[in-house]
């Protein structure tokens, strides 16, 4: 049995949550909404609301804890009625949570692992290269992907001997809830700005959650992508989705550049095995 601390629980934090607890674990996992408390006592055996910058909560978190999962999002607020994702506190969700962990370090004596789940948007446009691995230096085209970057980072100067820091650069999560027509429907006969000759990089959620314990009980360290076998662009993928549930074609105006040609072989060679390589289970839970 461990002690796992998992910092922001909504889709993949809880998923884990409750996935680990199963397997005899001690779970903690934190929230920013004390209304979710409740909801998440059924899936961990501690509930802190708190913020991953609050550097004092973040001490009483970590104590004598064995590892630290970072699956936190944030950043999103409203602005004139509408949604609105906010740079500073995008950057205070996942810069400042790093720097909140690793300044109380001292705190977690029997710290053993940590696992950040940053994004394969950190590589931006990978400055154009013909094939993008762990190797290939990021190019970040947004304030956004440059705080994956900056994450990555401060996190992987905390490791040590004993300290193993991973960091896994995931595609675009779904699953259920998530389905691929739902979030096509979002968007479909819209003009968005991203480039749609860019590869599809997605991983189902439960793949995520299996890739934190592969990370656990393999003591990873260093930088990895994690997403699945398709190797559609984001035009070809998404469009058979929206053909195939009738709705209005995306148009990709690739005004922000993504990568073409990423690989995921680093971490098969490892020994991970993807559960839906091809997305074709997207409505299972494959931790069952």
């Amino acid at each position: 049995m461990m002690k796992i601390a998992i910092v922001g629980a909504a889709y993949t934090g809880l998923a884990a949550a409750r996935h680990l607890r199963s397997q005899g674990h001690e779970i903690s996992v934190t929230t920013t909404r004390p209304e979710r408390a409740a909801e998440l006592e059924s899936v961990a055996d501690r509930v802190v609301v708190m913020k991953g910058s609050d550097r004092d909560k973040m001490r009483e978190l970590i104590a004598g804890q064995d590892v630290v999962l970072l699956t936190m999002a944030g950043g999103l607020t409203e602005k004139d009625g509408k949604p609105y994702m906010d740079p500073e506190l995008y950057r205070d969700s996942y810069v400042g949570t790093a720097e909140s962990l690793v300044a109380n370090l001292d705190a977690a004596s029997g710290l053993q692992q940590i696992v950040f789940c940053s994004s394969l948007n950190a590589y931006g446009d990978a400055g154009g290269a013909d094939h993008v691995d762990e190797a290939t230096p990021p190019n970040a085209t947004s304030p956004f992907a440059q705080v994956y970057i900056d994450t990555e980072k401060l996190l992987a100067k905390a490791a040590t001997e004993r300290l193993h820091v991973c960091n896994y650069r995931t595609g675009t999560i779904y699953g259920p809830g998530r389905l691929h027509a739902l979030e096509v429907a979002r968007i479909a006969g819209q003009q968005i700005p991203f480039d749609g000759e860019s590869d599809a990089m997605i991983v189902h959620r439960d793949d995520v959650v299996r890739g934190l314990q592969f990370a656990i009980e393999n003591r990873l360290d260093g930088l990895y992508n994690l997403f699945n076998d398709v190797r559609d662009s984001k035009a070809e993928f998404f469009g058979k989705v929206g053909e195939q549930a009738g709705l209005a074609p995306i148009t990709w105006l690739g005004l922000s550049k993504g990568p073409r040609n990423v690989s995921n072989e680093k971490i098969k060679a490892a020994g991970f095995m993807l559960a839906d390589p091809l997305s074709e289970r997207e409505a299972e839970d494959l931790l069952a």
